[in-house]
């Protein structure tokens, strides 16, 4: 009902149309709560023109409880300094006016060139109590390679937080930081940052549940986090610990090309009793050290219900976009043997609890061999959706009828192609 009551008070107020008029009554008798949820669906610059509609409406922008600053919070012109002068003053001048508890704060642009203006910002509103901080300041002009500015000290005051994203930003807490006490869900994208700083990070975080962490600077990261449930993560890893995470549910991994060498993905020390759900991008059947770190990761797993994995789209141009100076020659893989399932795992070994299975992008004789190891390995097993690569097989009904004839230990399972 909110929803579309909502829907009408902007159509009232883009339109003036008498029957909604009737329908709704003057967009003044609409409650508190209702124009705060209107305010919080629209730009920043239209939630302000509001102010037009009544004398009710005038300042009702002034107690937005969420506030999004991003390219269409002006129409900015194409001149770069004159640009970020302009957002940097309408932000500064919007939080000088605001009136009232804020619970977000995100800000999403590509026109600043130092954290100085951030800081100012947070430190208006360091009074208000906000929950939930969102700045990412890459936009759609980002690279890897670009060089990363400095992320506000004043951000690590805000003790209340609950939820803290940053994207492209270099993080270097101060030496008095002690982490945040009630941060559930941490998120570092593409971020510059020492191991010590993340796993300072991490571990002053008591409550943290959700972690995600994309980032291609060479780290051997060890994530101590006993309350974590949801564990992504993607990157040129030169070791990944998560054994300090009993009780994670959902694990995210993206193998990122010519990455993640050597030992890491021979390491599955502990079993996970309660990770439900995994996740793979980017992975590579051919490829014997991602093989076997998968093949670990399943029999340390016992409550497995969910498991999805997706090879390269080999009909995109992916290594354009992961080229690394820095990356290994594809040649130093080890390549895998198309048994290496069967031979490397246990005889009497199932995915006792594995109902659900998605594969994307299956294009090569070893990810059939793996197709088949989840078949016969899944006793209760209900649905396997995979999407073939017919670019690379060779014909996606050669790969339909070659499925179609492999052992299923579940008498129930349905197979889904081109879901």
């Amino acid at each position: 009902m909110q929803r579309f009551i909502a829907s009408d008070a902007l159509c009232l107020w883009k339109f003036h149309n008498e029957r909604v008029r009737r329908r709704i009554g003057s967009p003044s008798d609409l409650p508190e709560s209702i124009i705060d949820s209107i305010l919080t669906k629209l730009p920043i610059r239209d939630a302000v023109r509001t102010s037009v509609l009544s004398s009710k409406w005038k300042y009702q922008w002034t107690t937005m409880t969420q506030l999004v600053f991003d390219e269409k919070c002006l129409c900015l012109p194409d001149d770069k300094k004159v640009a970020e002068k302009k957002l940097v003053d309408f932000i500064m001048r919007f939080l000088l006016l605001h009136d009232g508890p804020i619970q977000k704060f995100k800000l999403s642009t590509s026109h600043l060139k130092k954290s100085t203006a951030i800081d100012q910002w947070l430190r208006v509103i360091s009074r208000k109590d906000i929950k939930e901080i969102v700045l990412d300041v890459h936009g759609y002009k980002w690279r890897w390679k670009n060089p990363r500015i400095s992320v506000p000290r004043s951000i690590f005051s805000f003790q209340k937080l609950t939820t803290l994203t940053l994207f492209a930003f270099t993080v270097k807490p101060p030496s008095e930081f002690r982490g945040f006490p009630f941060l559930k869900y941490l998120e570092l994208d593409g971020v510059t940052i020492t191991l010590g700083v993340i796993e300072s990070l991490i571990s002053g975080c008591p409550l943290l549940e959700k972690f995600k962490f994309n980032n291609m600077d060479k780290l051997a990261l060890t994530v101590r986090a006993p309350n974590l449930k949801h564990l992504t993560v993607g990157g040129n890893f030169e070791d990944l610990c998560f054994e300090h995470a009993p009780l994670v549910v959902a694990i995210s991994m993206n193998f990122y090309p010519l990455a993640w060498r050597g030992d890491i993905l021979m390491k599955v020390p502990v079993t996970y009793d309660y990770l439900k759900f995994i996740e793979i991008e980017k992975m590579d059947y051919k490829d014997m050290d991602k093989v076997l770190y998968v093949l670990h990761l399943l029999l340390q797993s016992p409550s497995l219900q969910e498991l999805q994995i997706s090879s390269p789209d080999l009909s995109y141009e992916e290594r354009d976009i992961y080229a690394f100076d820095d990356a290994p020659n594809p040649a130093q893989y080890k390549a895998a043997d198309f048994d290496i399932w069967e031979r490397k795992c246990p005889a009497d070994f199932t995915c006792k609890c594995l109902k659900t299975v998605k594969l994307s992008y299956i294009s090569t004789k070893h990810d059939m061999e793996f197709v088949k190891f989840v078949l016969g390995r899944s006793p209760v097993l209900e649905v396997i959706s995979i999407s073939p690569d017919e670019y690379e097989y060779g014909g996606a009904m050669n790969m339909v009828n070659e499925v179609m004839r492999f052992r299923r230990a579940s008498p129930k399972v349905r197979i889904k192609f081109f879901d």
